[in-house]
């Protein structure tokens, strides 16, 4: 009888295990589908339409970010865009010692690029000047940031951004490009001449004196003009060298202690897309059935909800068995391609941003990535919308390119209109219980 026992409960374990092994192996698209017998419940189809709209960003956290960015670019639909940035500078060797009476020779700034949007056959203008106030890492700094400027300027460099080149190391091999802008005497003699020498005995004593530097582009005034170009700042050959009596050179780091803050600015009155004025530049909320829009570096958002769910509210019919909005974007081109994904979160009664459930299900399941085949976005937000038919209330979701902090990707969706070739909608698979 024992042994009978023991062979029925293998049987029925066997069993538990293959079913957890089905339902974890299923696609995000037949969830729920097997949750009811065949010609006993009604399983449908439909999409609903949105409303969406565009607004701008306020600001987002910028300091000690992975890459920093410089360039200026113009765009029809988004006007212009500038990106620079504030970096501190840290002696290489405390007390350094030059001799007496050196003469400089020259001072090169490096910046390692990793990457760019736009256009980089545009010449840019790279300025560099001294800060007039002291920022520090342990504070936290937004993209809307103003340091004191002062009147010291080190460089006004032109040059046409060359990211896509590499660089031979003096072990022979090939690494990523380098921006280098010259740097004046007044920079070299603010470091190798400095009226009190005691600033140079500690970082700390130095970075009292010497604040740091802003580095920014002047803005090109074409549309289909200019870039963003990124740069990693932490990067080993991302410095300033100081080569002076002839054979003698002196480096300022750039690291990890440092402070860095990148600062963006977006003109949008430039734009020439009378939709995106209305929208974006007056706040117009129902300009959002032609276009809508997405930007990074603190640019653009878009806003989402679902009323023509009303109807369906609070009636205990429907299980969604899936629910995909679906964000289609306008043809791009080669030098303003869409960003690679998007990210996305629900709102609560204050307007902020919080995570949805769904994003729980992991990536697979969640979506965000750009599907080249369809030109769209699309994610799967199955528990929010079975919360709203519940009675949660419905703030709305809000979604972003991802990266935005270093990434300036910028692209024109479609609207909610479902004339439209495309439309921004809610497909639904559902259970009527009824």
């Amino acid at each position: 009888m024992k042994a009978l026992q023991i062979f029925f409960s293998t049987i029925i374990s066997v069993i538990l295990v293959l079913l957890v092994f089905t339902t974890c192996n299923k696609e995000p698209n037949s969830i729920g589908v097997d949750l009811v017998d065949d010609n006993q419940l009604f399983i449908g189809d439909t999409a609903f339409s949105v409303f969406a709209y565009s607004s701008k960003e306020d600001s987002v956290m910028s300091d000690e970010t992975t890459l920093n960015l410089l360039g200026s670019m113009r765009t029809i639909n988004f006007g212009s865009t500038d990106a620079s940035f504030y970096s501190q500078l840290r002696l290489g060797d405390v007390l350094p010692s030059f001799g007496n009476d050196p003469q400089g020779d020259s001072a090169i700034l490096t910046l390692v690029y990793y990457g760019y949007y736009g256009n980089i056959n545009t010449t840019q203008t790279a300025k560099v000047s001294l800060v007039g106030q002291s920022f520090f890492k342990d504070s936290t700094y937004y993209s809307n940031i103003e340091l004191l400027p002062s009147d010291t300027i080190f460089a006004n460099y032109n040059f046409i951004p060359h990211p896509n080149d590499s660089v031979m190391l003096p072990d022979s091999s090939l690494a990523a490009a380098e921006l280098r802008i010259p740097l004046n005497e007044d920079f070299i003699n603010m470091i190798l001449n400095p009226e009190d020498n005691n600033v140079l005995e500690s970082n700390d004593s130095f970075l009292e004196y010497f604040k740091g530097i802003h580095v920014s582009s002047q803005s090109v005034t074409t549309p289909g003009e200019g870039a963003i170009l990124y740069f990693n700042l932490l990067d080993e050959r991302s410095n300033v060298t100081i080569y002076y009596n002839d054979s003698l050179e002196y480096e300022l780091e750039i690291n990890l202690n440092n402070a860095r803050i990148g600062k963006f600015e977006h003109d949008y009155a430039l734009s020439l897309n009378q939709n995106f004025l209305t929208q974006v530049e007056n706040n117009d909320t129902t300009a959002g059935t032609q276009n809508l829009y997405l930007q990074g570096l603190a640019g653009v958002q878009t806003t989402v909800t679902f009323p023509g769910l009303s109807n369906w509210v609070g009636s205990e019919r429907y299980v969604i068995n899936e629910a995909r909005l679906i964000i289609p974007i306008e043809e791009t081109s080669e030098e303003l391609p869409p960003a690679s994904s998007l990210v996305l979160f629900r709102l609560n009664e204050d307007g902020d941003i919080m995570f949805t459930d769904d994003q729980g299900e992991g990536d697979n399941y969640f979506g965000g990535g750009f599907n080249e085949s369809n030109n769209s976005y699309l994610f799967r937000i199955s528990l929010y919308i079975q919360e709203v038919l519940n009675g949660s209330p419905d703030y709305g979701l809000r979604f972003y390119i991802s990266s935005k902090t270093i990434k300036a990707n910028e692209s024109m969706l479609y609207g909610t209109d479902p004339l439209l070739p495309q439309n921004m909608r809610l497909e639904l698979i559902y259970t009527d219980l009824e």
